[in-house]
């Protein structure tokens, strides 16, 4: 795991000049070492996080044998050592490093069907003068670019290519939009006006000033016909298989691998997969409170007790997350309501000297844990009824005399277009309301949030109704927040997280499992848990689902009340958002309007904390 930088179309003293600013500005994502290369028309820049090999002849910027092409690539290729024997290549390091551009050498584009791993790479050719980028299929790893008439920026953070100088610091107004609709803003656009990110999944060519893209993976070009043949206990033993395969892949490390154990069924079922395929004791890290409501203490024990692991406990009390704010702000790269969990429990793990840990996110996504996907079920039952005339008229007589956010949400989904799961799912993703945002903005229109993947493709139809709405949590909520959170904020402390769940191997079988199979309801997520087996024990598949959360709605009005009202009060001030609605939805909020929650206040200090970090 490392960053990465680059610049195509300067000379060579302002190129030198620039990739050590945004080296820089990378600084924390590896503190192992740190390089440059520099030619004409090229700079490339790198911070080391050093996992496999841990060798100097391993660091970056790498050079081919005959020095003709260089790379800079962040993440990590779990079958590398798969890879490696099918090239013909003269080896020099133990490093994937090396096989990605061996692997580039041999096959060029098509290198990108070979890995599997987590990755956002820049391989420059310096004959032809043409530099190839790609990102990994899930978007695990960020790849941020601006590109011009004259120059290609690129690089893992935002703050690393804006420190260049070469890009007009502008807020996105599109984007600024979709942050209140949803509270993220949507790939391939960032809160920055021209400044974007690749798709998943997506590579491209940049040679003669000219940036040209193209998909080597689509999430819904999945196919998987033999499913149809396999019986629920085919199902299960092919699901345990690719997961087991997936959590070995992620073990392949020259340094010690723990993980994050909360004691629910996803973290839990990675647990016990390490454990069973380790001949060491695994490490062990859990969040613990004195809040019964909040402690999971008693259920992440039961499993390091099981599997013997060395398990470390931090407790947390609400102070000490109050007095970690202002950091996590600072190392906030783009906005976001969420990611504080994993800032803190990354600084922790960090502190012990561990390197890389498994997580248990993305099981919920994948096998339909969350209870939107049900509705999302419902709904196909129901949709004439939700969508006929009568309906409609009946929600608009309602609406004005029931204050209901039920209500508003209902209506808000009858005025949007189509019936599928992109209107649905925007729907049940989203925050604000639509008469809410028309107020914020000043009755200007609201751009409608575009989704990088069009979910109303036939490709993504289909698909059972439950792989459906996981296409849409992957391509949207998963990306954008998880995704882009664990990132930035276990980056922040230098700590590796692999995600067992998103190896797209797995992704593309259990996507098209039928709905009947992946949860039957007997227990949750029941395929996972079946496939499982007695691995998991009863009480932690049987256990009241709790998740890493605070008590955001007692400390904005109590211990952070003065902090918001300062942020909200110079939010209010800029020429972004109408000041007299934003102030009242604060007001409201904290005379315990229910149709105000905590999301929509902690959405307006997050933006003005990062407008006033980043200068605007």
């Amino acid at each position: 795991m490392c960053g990465i930088a680059g610049i195509v179309g300067l000379n060579v003293d302002m190129g030198s000049s620039l990739i050590q600013k945004m080296i820089e500005g990378i600084s924390h994502r590896g503190p192992d070492s740190e390089g440059a290369f520099v030619d004409v028309g090229i700079a490339l820049g790198h911070t080391r996080l050093s996992i496999i090999d841990l060798s100097n002849g391993a660091n970056q910027p790498f050079y081919s044998q005959d020095s003709n092409y260089v790379i800079v690539f962040n993440g990590e290729i779990y079958n590398y050592q798969e890879v490696k024997p099918l090239l013909e290549y003269n080896w020099k390091t133990h490093s994937d490093t090396e096989v990605i551009l061996a692997a580039y050498i041999q096959w060029g584009k098509k290198c990108l069907d070979h890995l599997n791993g987590m990755f956002a790479f820049a391989i420059w050719d310096k004959k032809n003068e043409e530099l190839f980028i790609a990102r990994d299929r899930i978007g695990v790893k960020p790849f941020y670019y601006y590109v011009d008439d004259k120059v290609l920026v690129f690089g893992s953070e935002i703050r690393s290519v804006m420190s260049s100088g070469l890009i007009e610091k502008k807020i996105d107004q599109i984007s600024l939009h979709q942050y209140f609709g949803n509270l993220v803003v949507k790939t391939p656009r960032t809160m920055i006006e021209n400044l974007h990110q690749l798709c998943p999944g997506e590579c491209a060519v940049y040679n003669n000033k000219i940036l040209t893209k193209s998909l080597y993976w689509s999430i819904s070009d999945i196919k998987n016909e033999g499913i149809q043949n396999l019986n629920y206990n085919s199902v299960k033993e092919k699901t345990r298989y690719l997961f087991e395969a997936s959590i070995k892949n992620r073990m392949v490390s020259d340094v010690k691998v723990g993980a994050f154990l909360s004691g629910g069924i996803d973290s839990s079922a990675v647990v016990a997969l390490m454990a069973k395929n380790s001949a060491q004791p695994i490490e062990t890290f859990s969040i613990v409170f004195d809040e019964k409501e909040f402690d999971e203490s008693e259920y992440s024990r039961r499993i390091a007790e099981k599997y013997k692991t060395k398990h470390t406990e931090f407790k947390l009390k609400a102070d000490d997350l109050l007095l970690e704010l202002p950091d996590f702000i600072s190392n906030m790269d783009s906005p976001t309501v969420d990611g504080i969990n994993t800032y803190i429990v990354s600084k922790m793990v960090a502190k012990t000297g561990i390197k890389v840990v498994l997580t248990g996110i993305g099981g919920d996504e994948l096998f339909a844990g969350y209870r939107n996907f049900k509705r999302w079920k419902d709904y196909n039952k129901i949709k004439f009824l939700i969508r006929n005339p009568f309906s409609k008229f009946l929600i608009r007589i309602v609406k004005p005399l029931v204050s209901s956010r039920i209500i508003s949400k209902i209506k808000d989904f009858q005025d949007i277009e189509g019936e599928g799961i992109k209107s649905f799912y925007a729907n049940s993703r989203s925050i604000f309301l639509k008469d809410e945002l028309g107020k914020l903005f000043d009755g200007k229109r609201i751009v409608p949030i575009i989704n990088w993947k069009d979910l109303d493709k036939k490709e993504v139809q289909d698909f059972p109704l439950y792989g459906q709405y996981s296409i849409a949590e992957l391509t949207n909520y998963t990306l954008d927040v998880l995704l882009k959170d664990t990132d930035q904020m276990s980056m922040a402390w230098a700590l590796e997280v692999r995600e067992p769940f998103f190896d797209y191997k797995l992704i593309e079988f259990i996507l098209t499992v039928p709905d009947e199979m992946k949860n039957s309801g007997k227990s949750p997520k029941s395929l996972l848990v079946d496939a499982m087996g007695e691995l998991l024990p009863e009480e932690i598949v049987n256990r009241p689902k709790k998740g890493f959360s605070f008590p955001w709605d007692y400390w904005l009005r109590g211990e952070l009340k003065s902090f918001c009202e300062e942020a909200i009060t110079k939010l209010s001030k800029r020429d972004l958002l109408n000041e007299k609605n934003l102030n009242n939805i604060w007001k409201r909020f904290l005379e315990y309007d229910n149709t105000i929650t905590w999301m929509h206040v902690w959405s307006f200090v997050i933006l003005e904390k990062w407008l006033e970090k980043n200068n605007f």
